[in-house]
């Protein structure tokens, strides 16, 4: 038996009236008690996919090919239906804003009681579960948090309590969609700190969508590098860091991290990079170059592979 919680392979997402692949062959997965992240600039498909794996794709987007299994299970071409019967309980999701995520007009306690109401929970028993879980996620007074509206509690209670709800029908799986944009360093490393100690405690496997390559590392146990819907490069997150193959992942670390001996950098990188979705071959003085690679890279192709340059290791090329 598989100890993954999510398997994504060879998946592919397209416009459904323009035929444009927007994820292209995308591979990941999360085990028990592991954050995977997907790491990338803003229109690189991190949340697309994310979003495929809890089936709330926007009507405008599909899935053409590849699999989405949850605990083993086929899920890519459920319908609404049976999304509706695993999504909370099964798989779960924390979504980017939390300024916006909870509903203004309701108290936090009610929006337990909404959540719990799936289960049959009565009202004293849902408002004893959210205590309970704002707990866990370290809110500092949670009687108080349960009568409070959203406007009265700081961001990052606010990313706390959006966690809890999140958790409140005890999924095993957990999808994050840069869940630390709105919050200060201080607080982002805080909520980062907190969903390891979750995976620790309750086995919880976390898929993370992120932009922020140096926050994720200390916290995730796989990287997957991502740029307009391909993988550049995935692995272990200790092996990305210590030895980057590809030049997107080593522009990422030096437009964060302070390390030496990483020449590339995004602004070298910008000048080659493709439109959004085109993947023909860029001509250059030396020749054709692939989309997002220097030109000194070896010969084009139209779509790029992953070989594995290492066990665990892999590499566009």
């Amino acid at each position: 038996m598989t100890s993954a919680l999510l398997e994504i392979e060879h998946l592919q997402l397209e416009v459904i009236s323009t035929r444009q692949s927007v994820v292209h062959d995308l591979s990941a997965q999360v085990e028990e008690g592991q954050i995977t992240a997907l790491v990338g600039e803003s229109g690189s498909g991190k949340t697309l996919t994310t979003l495929a794996a809890i089936g709330l794709l926007p009507p405008a987007i599909r899935v053409t090919s590849g699999s989405i299994r949850l605990q083993g299970e086929e899920c890519s071409h459920f319908s609404p239906r049976q999304w509706r019967g695993i999504r909370g309980c099964r798989v779960a999701m924390v979504f980017q804003e939390p300024m916006t995520a909870l509903d203004p007009v309701f108290t936090v306690g009610e929006l337990f009681e909404g959540v719990m109401a799936l289960d049959d929970f009565k009202r004293k028993q849902a408002r004893e579960h959210g205590m309970a879980l704002l707990e866990e996620v370290r809110v500092p007074d949670p009687k108080r948090c349960l009568r409070s509206v959203p406007h009265q509690l700081s961001g990052g209670m606010r990313q706390r309590v959006v966690l809890a709800l999140a958790l409140a029908r005890s999924p095993s799986l957990l999808l994050a969609d840069e869940p630390t944009t709105a919050l200060d360093a201080l607080t982002q490393d805080a909520v980062m700190e907190l969903l390891q100690e979750l995976c620790e405690r309750r086995g919880l496997g976390v898929l993370l969508v992120t932009h922020d390559l140096g926050l994720v590392a200390r916290r995730a146990s796989e990287l997957v590098v991502m740029h307009e819907g391909h993988v550049c490069e995935s692995g272990a997150s200790k092996q990305l860091m210590e030895d980057p193959r590809h030049p997107y992942t080593r522009g990422l670390l030096a437009s964060q991290l302070p390390v030496d001996g990483y020449r590339a950098d995004l602004d070298r990188l910008e000048g080659i990079l493709a439109d959004p979705g085109s993947w023909e071959p860029q001509e250059s003085q030396e020749g054709p170059v692939r989309p997002w690679w220097p030109s000194e890279s070896a010969q084009a192709v139209d779509k790029p592979r992953l070989v594995a340059v290492s066990p665990g290791h892999f590499l566009a090329v």
